[in-house]
């Protein structure tokens, strides 16, 4: 099961598919059912749902010059 929050690496993130078991290491967790990705200004948003109800999301904050 991956543990997956504020500091796991984007690269972590973009890895995981669908099918896959994750955890937000607090208490939610389950096997993703889809997963939707906004790319906003300053930041990444990735929202991971889980079969059966409930999600995670994790949020990167970009470093912009």
């Amino acid at each position: 099961m991956k543990i997956l929050n504020d500091n796991t690496p984007t690269s972590e993130l973009t890895q995981v598919k669908v099918g896959d078991s994750i955890s937000n290491g607090i208490g939610t967790f389950g096997e993703v059912e889809a997963i939707k990705f906004e790319n906003g200004d300053g930041f990444w948003e990735f929202t991971f749902s889980l079969i059966g109800g409930g999600f995670i999301q994790v949020i990167k904050t970009r470093t912009t010059c």
